[in-house]
C-alpha cells in the first residue's frame, strides 16, 4: 500500500542528491548568524547640548527629554535587565495561542483519503488460493488533503489519487463523502479532487491561500494532516530552505518540477497532501515528501509551494489538465560564488546557455550568456525555480524577464508559447490535445524498420504521450502506429489531429493501431 512519498537512503551518503545541472544547494538552516551590538555605542553616555547660540526654549526643552530619558539607559557597568520566568513562559504562551488559532481554524477543512481500486476476489482452497470470478474493493493508498472552496475543491498530492479507481473523502466531523478526480499533474505531484454527491446547498470548511513568496527561511509553518492513518495531527516546526531540488522521489519523473520549501516540522506516511501554514493559517504548501533513512520524519520535509499550486490548479479546474510554457531556453546553475568569479553583482541568477532559433526567447531579444536575475518581478537563483516558473505559465502570457548582459541590467518581454506544441515541433511531429500525445507521419525509415509486409504502410506513429492523458489512459504506448480512426485510414500527423476534433467523444473513438507487428483496436477514452 502506498501512504506517501518518502525519499529513501543508503546508510552514509549525503541526504540530498547534487543538482542535476549545478552544485548541492546550500542550507542556511544549520548556520548561526551574529548581529553584535557595538559596546561603544550601549554604554557612551547620551550626547549634551551645550551650544549657548541654541535659544532659551530649545534649551530648556533638551534639559527635560534628557531627564526623563536618562532613566532607560543602565548605568555605566551595570548589566542590561533580563527577561524573567513569567516573561519566558509569556512569550511561550503567546506562540502556543498562535498554534492553537490556525489549527482551529484549518482543521475542518482538512481531509482524510482514501484510494481503492477493484481486484479479483480470492477463495481460499486449503494452502492454495483460486480466483471466484468476482472483483472486491481493495484499499490502496490513504492521505490527506486540504478544501479550498466551498464547494467541496480539495488539493491533494498526485501520488495519492493515482493508486486508486475511486476515492473517498472523510471530514473531522466524521462525514465521509465519494470524490472524483477533476485532474492530476505527475510532473508537479499536485492533483485536484471534488466531493462528489454532497448535500444539496452544503458549504464546506475552507483554508486560505497564501503566498509562498513571502515565507522566509526561519519562519513558523504548522503542519495538518494524517500521518500513518492517525487524522487531525498538527505539527510545527521551521521552514529550513527554500527552492529545495534535486531530490529523489522514487517513482517520480524525470522531468518533474521541484522548487520545493524545506521544512523540520514533522511530516510523516499520510501527510502527503495536507496544507503547510504560517501562522495566519495560511496555506504556504502542499506537504509531498519527506527524507529519511527509518521510513519515518528526520527533520526534513518537503512541501510544493502554494505559488505552483495556484498555477495547477486553476487550469485544471478549467480543463481539466495542465498547459505548460515554453521560452525555448536551456539553463545553467549560477550561484552567488560563480558570479562573484564572473565579477558580477547580483545575488544570483540563472545562466542562459542555449537559445532555439524562431522560438520565444530569440523573439524576445534573449542571447546565450545573458543571466536572468528576475521573472515577472520574483527573483530567480535557482535552475528549477526559473524553469518552473515558465512552465506554468500559460502559453500566450507576456511575461517580464530582467537580465544582466555585459555588466547591465535590460529588462525584456517574452511571449510564452505552448511547450507541447513546441516539442512536438522539434521532435518533427504534431501534438494533438484530444489525444494527449505527440504523433508523426510514418516516413520510409519508419516502414524499412517494420520490415516486411508493412512497405506501403501509412498512418501516424506515436512519439510521446502525455504522463496523464487520453492516450495514455486508454492504454497507448510509444511507438504504436494508428492506421485508422473509426475504420477511416489515417494518412499524416496533420490528418489525423484535424479528424479527431471533428469528432464527438459520445460517439465513441476507436482506433486502428499496429503494436509489435501485430494488428489490433483500442478505444480512446475521452471525457
Amino acid at each position: 500500500m502506498r501512504e506517501c512519498c518518502a525519499v529513501s537512503f543508503a546508510r552514509n551518503p549525503p541526504l540530498l542528491a547534487p543538482e542535476p545541472n549545478g552544485p548541492k544547494a546550500r542550507s542556511t538552516a544549520n548556520r548561526t548568524f551574529m548581529h553584535p551590538v557595538s559596546e561603544q555605542s550601549s554604554m557612551n553616555p547620551l550626547p549634551t547640548l551645550t551650544s549657548r547660540r541654541l535659544p532659551i526654549a530649545f534649551r530648556a526643552f533638551a534639559a527635560a527629554a534628557l531627564v526623563a530619558l536618562m532613566p532607560l539607559a543602565p548605568a555605566r557597568g551595570e548589566p542590561a535587565s533580563k527577561p524573567t520566568a513569567a516573561d519566558d513562559l509569556q512569550s511561550a504562551r503567546a506562540l502556543s495561542r498562535a498554534f492553537q488559532r490556525v489549527a482551529k481554524q484549518v482543521e475542518p477543512a482538512v481531509v482524510h483519503i482514501t484510494a481503492s481500486r477493484q481486484v479479483p476476489e480470492l477463495q481460499a482452497m486449503g494452502p492454495f488460493t483460486r480466483p471466484t470470478g468476482r472483483t472486491v474493493l481493495q484499499s490502496v493508498g490513504f492521505g490527506s488533503g486540504v478544501i479550498v472552496d466551498p464547494s467541496g475543491i480539495i488539493l491533494t498530492n498526485n501520488h495519492v489519487v493515482e493508486v486508486g479507481d475511486s476515492h473517498k473523502a472523510k471530514l473531522t466531523d466524521g462525514r465521509e463523502f465519494d470524490a472524483v478526480v477533476v485532474g492530476r499533474d505527475p510532473l508537479t505531484d499536485l492533483a485536484v479532487v471534488r466531493i462528489k454527491n454532497a448535500p444539496p446547498n452544503e458549504v464546506f470548511p475552507i483554508a486560505p491561500m497564501g503566498d509562498s513568496d513571502s515565507v522566509e527561511v526561519g519562519d513558523w509553518v504548522i503542519a495538518i494532516g494524517s500521518p500513518f492513518g492517525f487524522a487531525n495531527t498538527v505539527t510545527t516546526g521551521i521552514v529550513s530552505a527554500k527552492s529545495r531540488s534535486g531530490v529523489a522521489l522514487p517513482g517520480a519523473s524525470r522531468e518533474m518540477y521541484q522548487d520545493f520549501i524545506q521544512t523540520d516540522a514533522a511530516i510523516n506516511p499520510g501527510n502527503s497532501g495536507g496544507p503547510l501554514l504560517d501562522l495566519e493559517g495560511r496555506i504556504v504548501g502542499i506537504n509531498s515528501a519527506i527524507a529519511t533513512r527509518a521510513g519515518g520524519s528526520e527533520g526534513i520535509g518537503f512541501a510544493i509551494p502554494m505559488q505552483i499550486v495556484k498555477a495547477v490548479m486553476d487550469p485544471i479546474l478549467k480543463s481539466g489538465r495542465v498547459v505548460r510554457g515554453w521560452a525555448g531556453l536551456d539553463f545553467e546553475e549560477l550561484l552567488p560564488a560563480r558570479l562573484k568569479q564572473m565579477n558580477v553583482k547580483a545575488d544570483g541568477g540563472v545562466l542562459v546557455n542555449r537559445v532555439y532559433d524562431n522560438m520565444p526567447g530569440a523573439l524576445a531579444g534573449i542571447q546565450a550568456g545573458d543571466i536572468i536575475t528576475r521573472y515577472n518581478g520574483r527573483p530567480m537563483t535557482r535552475m528549477s525555480t526559473l524553469r518552473a516558473a515558465i512552465f506554468l505559465t500559460p502559453p500566450g502570457t507576456q511575461s517580464t524577464i530582467e537580465l544582466i548582459r555585459d555588466g547591465k541590467t535590460k529588462t525584456l518581454s517574452l511571449e510564452v508559447a505552448d511547450f507541447s506544441t513546441n516539442e512536438a515541433q522539434l521532435m518533427g511531429g504534431t501534438y494533438s490535445g484530444r489525444f494527449g500525445g505527440i504523433v508523426r507521419t510514418i516516413d520510409p525509415e519508419m516502414r524499412r524498420i517494420l520490415g516486411r509486409g508493412f512497405g506501403n504502410i501509412r498512418g501516424v506513429a506515436v512519439q510521446k504521450l502525455d504522463l496523464v492523458g487520453p492516450g495514455a489512459d486508454s492504454g497507448f504506448e510509444q511507438e504504436d502506429i494508428i492506421v485508422a480512426i473509426n475504420d477511416q485510414p489515417v494518412r499524416t500527423a496533420e490528418e489525423f489531429k484535424s479528424m479527431l476534433e471533428a469528432l464527438d467523444p459520445k460517439d465513441g473513438i476507436r482506433m486502428n493501431v499496429i503494436r509489435n507487428r501485430m494488428r489490433g483496436t483500442v478505444d480512446l477514452k475521452v471525457e
